[in-house]
């Protein structure tokens, strides 16, 4: 275990404000490069990003959640949503490996408490039971965020039941050596520096140990509480982390604001419609975009702060409380793209330019808002059914 001196949020915040200027001068080359630049993989690691979440006993800091929101969102707002995403990513995995079997953990940081993994949880490939685990066959798994820098994948598959039963639904720890990542693969017009390729196992042995069940997990059972037992590992699996992902969107809705009102000083409007700073719907257009980015960041603050008093109480957060943060999650999303909607149609066609950091945002945010954990239909149904009382089984709550 790690006994160096654990930052303190307000540190790493700061540390994320000095950095964005550099990481917003690699923005271009990082949606060039199709992948998070080694040099700002290398500037996150230093400054501990990856550990904010990481158990204490691997080298961690075991920060509360809304740590890493505000260390991301000053990332994203560089501009460069991208680096954020990734960022975010590779760190909420640390949190999500506080919860699995502690000799999993041992493997992933045992040598290497910097090691990274990636984790595409869509299920995929053939699995077999085996004596003392399973084998993976001809599986291929999409969006594998951050996978150039992971020295494991976690990907989820499905285990038949030997019973005949419904299959258990696994994520699996996955060497290097096991995987390939299909460079080639990602192909988008927006995250597109997220690297989120696919990967494939041709064939592969899981241990037991090495597997974690999400169907459990769900259930409230977490093997990595016995060597990990402080409040962040109390809480929801999911419904505490989606807000993590919702922060890149944050930061980009706050970069494009700065770069709209820093326009709008100076920007004069054709065929002599004089200064667009003296316009009363450019200023309507700053304000309204300015309260809908305040509005989604208090909410995702309360309930970071709700799940982690409940953590530090002892008590358990109820599914109506999971789906009620989850679509509030998907909510404040949706005020994000649509304030940066707002500031990129009001900017008129010097947006458009590739080194403008408004397309950036522009794109980048609606991709954040297309993620299933922040669909607002979905998010919606599902806590308005629970809200009613209705019976309702669903995995992230």
């Amino acid at each position: 275990m790690s006994t160096s001196a654990i930052p303190s949020a307000e540190e790493l915040i700061g540390r994320a404000r000095e950095l964005a200027p550099v990481i917003a001068g690699r923005a271009l080359d990082c949606e060039r490069l199709g992948r998070l630049p080694d040099a700002s993989f290398a500037d996150f690691r230093d400054a501990g990003f990856f550990r904010i979440l990481q158990p204490k006993r691997f080298g961690g800091y075991e920060h509360d959640m809304y740590t890493l929101l505000e260390v991301t969102r000053e990332i994203g707002r560089s501009g460069c949503c991208s680096s954020a995403w990734v960022l975010a990513i590779l760190a909420i995995h640390n949190f999500y490996l506080g919860y699995f079997p502690p000799k999993a953990q041992q493997d992933i940081w045992g040598e290497d408490e910097d090691t990274q993994t990636c984790t595409p949880f869509v299920p995929s490939g053939k699995v077999t039971r085996v004596t003392g685990g399973i084998e993976i066959r001809d599986g291929r798994w999409t969006f594998a965020s951050g996978c150039d820098h992971s020295r494991f994948a976690l990907v989820g598959v499905l285990v038949p039941d030997a019973a005949g039963g419904p299959p258990e639904y696994f994520q699996c720890v996955v060497p290097r050596a096991d995987f390939v990542i299909h460079h080639d693969s990602w192909d988008v017009v927006a995250l597109k520096g997220t690297g989120s390729k696919d990967i494939s196992i041709e064939h592969c042995f899981v241990p037991s140990h090495r597997m974690f069940s999400l169907t459990k997990v769900a259930q409230g059972y977490a093997p990595g509480r016995e060597i990990n037992p402080g409040p962040l590992y109390r809480q929801p699996f999911f419904a505490a982390s989606v807000c993590s992902l919702i922060a890149p969107a944050w930061g980009a809705a706050l970069a494009a604001l700065d770069g709209f009102e820093a326009r709008l000083q100076s920007r004069m409007m054709v065929f002599g419609g004089g200064r667009q700073a003296e316009k009363s719907t450019a200023l309507l257009r700053l304000v309204e975009a300015s309260a809908e980015i305040d509005a989604a960041g208090l909410l995702l603050k309360r309930n970071c702060d709700a799940f982690k008093a409940l953590a530090e109480a002892g008590e358990v957060s109820s599914k109506v409380h999971n789906a009620k943060a989850l679509f509030e999650g998907a909510y404040a999303t949706t005020l994000l793209t649509r304030a940066v909607e707002r500031l990129f149609v009001a900017s008129g066609g010097s947006a458009l330019h590739e080194g403008n950091v408004i397309q950036r945002c522009w794109r980048d945010v609606h991709a954040v808002n297309s993620h299933a954990g922040m669909n607002f239909d979905n998010m919606g149904e599902l806590y308005g059914q629970l809200r009613l009382g209705q019976d309702v089984e669903h995995g992230l709550i």
